[in-house]
């Protein structure tokens, strides 16, 4: 048990530093996990990465490019969540990010079947397998939103203040504030949740 809790602790001492190191901390209250993980790739910057006052992050922020990963105050990044960002994606305050989600400004891969054959013959961290290649457009989630597990937010998607993703769902347009959304892909379920 106290060989346990020793390698958490030393697992929450690097986890602090990577994220110290690669993203831009303001002002204090944030909470790193043991399994944080901030990565730089293609020439992104530590300015990239905003961690807002009370920012309790678990989960993983990969930035590409000229990408950039807004967290405001009090947010939460839960356990093996991640986001992937080649454009942007900005998260509201107090939003919760529950565990094993992923949030992801772009397809990863491009559409056309001739250059994803051109990709899978390069080597790893070649620039043909840059996320920039594939089509990207920023996420925004707005303030006090809550996003279930294992769900999955796709690019260009708007989600409206106050609002809850449920579990497992895959949301591919825009979500209206206080209302909840279900489903592959997620549809409406209920509006007006202010309200009760």
């Amino acid at each position: 048990m106290f060989l346990i809790r020793v390698y958490n602790w030393l697992r929450t001492i690097r986890a602090k530093r990577i994220v110290h190191k690669n993203a831009t901390l303001i002002g204090t209250g944030h909470v790193i996990g043991p399994n944080s993980k901030v990565i730089l790739l293609e020439g992104a910057t530590k300015d990239q990465v905003v961690l807002e006052p009370g920012v309790w992050m678990e989960g993983r922020i990969v930035v590409m490019c000229g990408g950039k990963v807004v967290m405001k105050e009090n947010s939460r990044l839960g356990a093996t969540s991640q986001i992937m960002c080649v454009d942007s994606v900005s998260v509201g305050a107090y939003t919760t990010i529950t565990d094993n989600a992923t949030i992801c400004d772009n397809n990863n891969h491009p559409i056309s079947p001739e250059f994803r054959k051109r990709m899978r013959t390069t080597p790893v961290g070649h620039d043909l397998r840059s996320w920039k290649h594939s089509a990207h457009v920023p996420i925004c989630i707005g303030e006090n939103t809550w996003i279930g597990a294992n769900t999955r937010i796709c690019k260009g998607v708007s989600i409206g203040d106050n609002s809850i993703v449920a579990a497992c769902s895959v949301v591919t347009k825009n979500v209206p504030e206080n209302c909840i959304v279900a489903g592959n892909p997620a549809k409406i379920v209920k509006t007006d949740i202010d309200k009760e």
